[in-house]
């Protein structure tokens, strides 16, 4: 189907029923229908109290009694729909622009993006960062889900927010990862507040913070950078479960773990460039063993 032949009349009969079976199926093999069914699902729960329909419609019958009452049934569902089909295109275009930017990585992919004051995000692995780039001038401020190596221009404040805090910096260099009932920030330059369980903790480069089921630590690291940039994980007295979150967003794979010390902390490294190696570094220390079952599934159980 063509974009030409989907205007304001055929949106009008779209949401009125009135199209054939034929330009239906036509029409939802289309790229915009999904687009068109989310505004006008929108717009249905839309509230219009201000505006009377039944009342209006009797003012309008009383106007025009004279007329046959089939013409009068025609023309108010005609009108209603083209303005309907209207209020569709015009809530499609405010969407489209006031949508905010979202940049996601899947599995074991990275990427770097360039925000509109020139400060760089490098995204690791299944994480996301989302931001509002018309009103980064006022709002330097941004969502991120997973984990992210901030390297932010001096200039007005600088907010990261996540599900468990926030981080507030300066001109800075920092990481911040955030899982469920997890944050941990390090800070490479720079200063770095965080705000987290209501209570604020400033970081100086090579100090790092984690909130565990919001107990607090801190401590102190020698890289330079973060090594998940060249393809290494590193973990300081890490709780067992967020490693195995980080191995599972960089190979892709599931872990069972009923059989293990979930009490367990990993300090050490894994590099991203084989599965098997990685899980052997991690697991054998810890006198954990693994098995897989099938491609992208692993079984761990206490070897002691």
């Amino acid at each position: 189907m063509n974009k030409e032949k989907i205007n304001n009349n055929f949106l009008a009969r779209w949401i009125s029923g009135e199209l054939s079976s034929k330009e239906l199926e036509e029409f939802k093999k289309t790229e915009d229908y999904l687009v068109y069914k989310k505004i006008n699902d929108a717009s249905e729960r839309l509230s219009i109290s201000e505006y009377d329909v039944e009342n209006e419609f009797k003012k309008v019958q009383k106007k025009i009694n004279s007329k046959k009452q089939t013409k009068i049934v025609k023309l108010i569902p005609t009108i209603f729909y083209k303005v309907a089909a209207s209020a569709i295109i015009l809530l499609g275009i405010l969407y489209f622009f006031n949508k905010p930017t979202t940049y996601a990585t899947s599995y074991g992919e990275k990427i770097n993006i360039t925000l509109p004051d020139n400060s760089i995000v490098h995204l690791n692995s299944n994480s996301e960062v989302t931001f509002d780039d018309k009103s980064w001038n006022k709002n330097r401020i941004i969502k991120l889900m997973g984990e992210g190596f901030f390297e932010v221009e001096k200039g007005s404040n600088f907010i990261v927010e996540t599900s468990t805090g926030t981080v507030e910096v300066l001109g800075t260099k920092f990481t911040v990862l955030s899982q469920e009932d997890y944050l941990e920030v390090q800070c490479y330059e720079g200063k770095v507040r965080v705000n987290s369980d209501d209570k604020q903790t400033i970081l100086n480069p090579t100090n790092a913070y984690r909130n565990v089921n919001s107990n607090s630590e801190l401590w102190n690291f020698t890289n330079p950078n973060p090594t998940w940039l060249f393809g290494e994980t590193t973990f300081t007295n890490t709780p067992i479960k967020q490693v195995i979150k980080a191995l599972e967003d960089e190979f892709e794979i599931k872990f069972s773990n009923q059989n293990i010390d979930m009490t367990k902390r990993f300090t050490g490294s894994f590099a991203h460039s084989d599965i098997n190696i990685a899980l052997k570094t991690v697991f054998v220390p810890m006198d954990i063993s693994f098995t897989f079952k099938g491609e992208n599934s692993v079984v761990l159980v206490n070897s002691k």
